[in-house]
């Protein structure tokens, strides 16, 4: 009996192993290990998390609590920017974002106080596996950044919330900005000031994006509806996206944006099988440099999948509508993708680009897995997308 209780209290101090990273890369991560077989580590303090995440050891770190950065670094009182484009909303359904910034040419200066902790975030170092716990994993007031040239990096099953959801550059959830090899998967977005995700100019390198829940529900809107405008914007100089089983849902605005005009960026994207939700603006706004390959989604009340200007800013895009763009597809890419699904969305124009899927048949080790057909993608993606379902 005695040997029986030592061990139920060990066993009571000890986090069980099988809380660790589930399941393996895919896509263009594939091959990610992260903190691999390091023994994993539970900080318990705000200060022990910021040091195990940025220095250069492998390691996996367990996050079994809520870690609430948001008042641990002070608030700032200064005048930010009421911008007519996100702060004027007479008859909206919620409130506009003010601008942290410092010019103000189309607005008026407005008094305004916000956290400081959010538009700091935690840096990430190379060989890390980030990972909750159940649903308990919750970074609050604090976003991550993998920037300096990091690599081998998952985050998974973590919510990452509460960063000046009032404020425009209120903070980001997680910003790419030179970095490779990450797996970015199951964890939840809510209640952000500016990005969910974003990449910076220089490399996000090759990153899949899996199983996550973007939440865009708010009371600070930028189009005054309630839903968060500023969902995904990835223009890194050369970059390679998976982004499949996420839930887009209440959101306006940028989800994704990809591609931009300012530098000489390569991104190559391949969204399968997201589930896009009650969008009251737009969700793909594709700019230059750009091959994207869209397949396999559920539009559900979507006011624009697909912006006016994706036609003609001379990113390359193959969207598939019908039976015919699937087969025509299907010898380059070394499989029949899958025809994108709507309901209650408006229409997308016909835009199937060879030279998308030319580019992207180069790496069908990186597209070709099983894919679900559309009519699934809800139930199947609401069933795992966002933290504690992995």
């Amino acid at each position: 009996m005695k040997t029986l209780s030592a061990i139920s209290i060990l066993l009571a101090g000890t986090p069980l192993s099988f809380a660790q990273v589930k399941g393996s890369p895919f896509g263009f991560a594939t091959g990610v290990t992260g903190g691999g077989s390091a023994t994993p580590e539970y900080p318990q303090t705000l200060e022990e998390l910021a040091s195990l995440l940025s220095d250069d050891k492998p390691r996996v770190i367990m996050l079994d609590k809520t870690f609430d950065f948001l008042e641990s670094e002070g608030s700032t009182t200064a005048k930010c920017c009421s911008d007519d484009r996100t702060t004027k909303c007479p008859g909206g359904t919620s409130a506009g974002q003010l601008w942290i910034q410092d010019t103000c040419d189309s607005g008026t200066r407005e008094t305004c106080t916000y956290w400081n902790a959010p538009k700091t975030p935690l840096t990430v170092g190379s060989n890390k596996s980030l990972v909750g716990v159940g649903s308990k994993g919750i970074l609050r007031g604090k976003g991550l950044r993998l920037v300096g040239g990091v690599s081998n990096i998952i985050i998974q099953n973590i919510h990452i919330t509460e960063l000046n959801p009032e404020f425009v550059w209120g903070g980001d959830a997680i910003t790419l900005d030179g970095c490779d090899r990450v797996w970015i998967d199951h964890n939840k977005f809510s209640l952000i000031g500016r990005q969910m995700l974003v990449s910076g100019w220089n490399a996000a390198g090759l990153v899949t994006i899996s199983d996550n829940e973007f939440d865009g529900v708010t009371e600070w809107s930028a189009g005054c509806n309630g839903k968060h405008y500023w969902t995904m914007l990835l223009l890194g100089e050369s970059d390679s996206y998976t982004i499949s089983g996420n839930w887009f849902h209440d959101v306006s605005g940028r989800a994704p944006h990809l591609g931009t005009d300012y530098t000489e960026s390569t991104i190559l994207a391949h969204f399968v099988n997201n589930y896009f939700q009650n969008i009251g603006g737009h969700s793909f706004d594709i700019d230059t440099n750009v091959w994207l390959l869209v397949e396999g989604n559920y539009f559900e009340g979507v006011d624009t999948p697909l912006t006016a200007d994706s036609y003609t800013k001379g990113g390359k895009i193959y969207f598939i509508q019908t039976a015919e763009d699937a087969s025509s597809a299907a010898s380059t890419l070394g499989y029949t993708p899958e025809v994108n699904a709507f309901s209650g969305s408006r229409e997308v124009s016909d835009v199937v680009n060879r030279e998308a899927i030319e580019t992207l048949g180069q790496h069908q080790g990186s597209i070709r897995w099983k894919h679900w057909k559309p009519e699934d993608v809800p139930a199947k993606v609401q069933a795992i997308a966002g933290v504690g379902k992995v």
